[in-house]
């Protein structure tokens, strides 16, 4: 019968072409609100910079993904409300947040992003699927 056919796992550091057609829309479209005088062309950034981070550097599971993204919603919209929403202090405040979700990966036994050979001692076994 019909074997289903797997994705042969990698690890470390990754970036395919996908990603830097990605990465320059993204890069275009903040640089685009700059020039429009959009006053949170910085907020594109900073997703933009996770998105690549957790991504294609640490590999971030997707649910903790997720989870990030949700804080940096409630982040934001707590600035909005508070009536300072300024770069430095919604990266001063996500930061934390971002550091505990790459802490979080570097210790999981699924752990494969950069310098996995060196951090996790199970990546084969995560390898081998």
């Amino acid at each position: 019968m019909c074997e289903p056919k797997h994705k042969r796992r990698t690890w470390g550091f990754r970036f395919s072409p996908m990603d830097a057609v990605a990465v320059g829309v993204f890069l275009g479209a903040a640089a685009g609100l700059c020039y429009l005088d959009c006053p949170l062309w910085w907020l594109l950034l900073i997703a933009v910079g996770h998105f690549f981070l957790f991504c294609n550097v640490f590999r971030i599971a997707r649910r903790r993904e997720l989870f990030w993204a949700a804080l940096f919603v409630l982040n934001v919209g707590f600035w909005i409300w508070y009536g300072r929403l300024v770069w430095n202090e919604v990266m001063f405040c996500q930061l934390p947040f971002s550091a505990a979700v790459i802490l979080d990966e570097l210790r999981r036994s699924g752990y494969h992003g950069v310098f996995a050979d060196k951090i996790n001692p199970r990546l084969s076994q995560y390898l081998r699927g």
